[in-house]
């Protein structure tokens, strides 16, 4: 979800890899699932965002919810597809994000883990409203970035596939303001460790 082209290509030669390196659910995400879920009252359709190698939208539908899996990157999408999932490739920033099941009902809420580090800062709060905008009102929103200033390029050309990724980081103001310009409501925005030294903004919000 990023205009960066060098990102999904890094993740499109990495998909398998990357998808068996996340497969083990972090505590911290485990936690804004039972909050998410609960949210949703165990049940409803829900957009994700960054479906990577499919570890989160595998939890929600074991917990009764109903996921359309999406990536920007078509290796993620095609490994998806291949292990036995509807899996649509998606650009947040500039697709259709109408549910092609129901494409004249809102989302029950927007799942968007670890994904919308990608997104540039000046398209960060276009994102956010468009998310909004397929959502029912108090349809709920996890979205996750990383805590921290400026803009930053993650490189690891030490491998047999040097990758490049572009992120873009939040503090909680900051953050908290673009959500509710886009017509979010917070309920709240944790601070979690990842890795050490990696620290995100967990966010819980609502349609307004």
């Amino acid at each position: 979800m990023s205009t960066d082209r060098d990102t999904v290509r890094s993740y499109d030669a990495v998909a398998a890899e990357y998808a068996a390196e996340a497969a083990a659910m972090p505590e911290w995400v485990a936690i804004e699932i039972d909050a998410f879920v609960t949210g949703l009252g165990g049940s409803g359709r829900v957009l994700e965002i960054g479906s990577g190698g499919g570890r989160d939208a595998l939890e929600l539908e074991n917990r009764g919810i109903s996921v359309r899996r999406t990536d920007i990157s078509n290796g993620f999408v095609e490994l998806l597809r291949e292990s036995g999932f509807e899996a649509d490739l998606l650009d947040p920033l500039t697709d259709d994000l109408a549910d092609p099941q129901r494409p004249s009902t809102p989302y029950d809420g927007v799942w968007a883990c670890a994904c919308l580090i990608h997104v540039a800062r000046e398209d960060f709060g276009m994102v956010l409203g468009r998310l909004a905008e397929v959502t029912r009102t108090g349809g709920r929103l996890h979205a996750s970035v990383r805590d921290g200033d400026g803009e930053d390029i993650s490189a690891h050309d030490d491998d047999a596939a040097p990758r490049r990724y572009a992120e873009t980081y939040w503090r909680e103001p900051a953050l908290r303001s673009a959500l509710t310009d886009a017509g979010w409501v917070v309920s709240a925005i944790r601070r979690c460790m990842g890795k050490p030294d990696d620290w995100w903004l967990s966010v819980r919000a609502s349609r307004a």
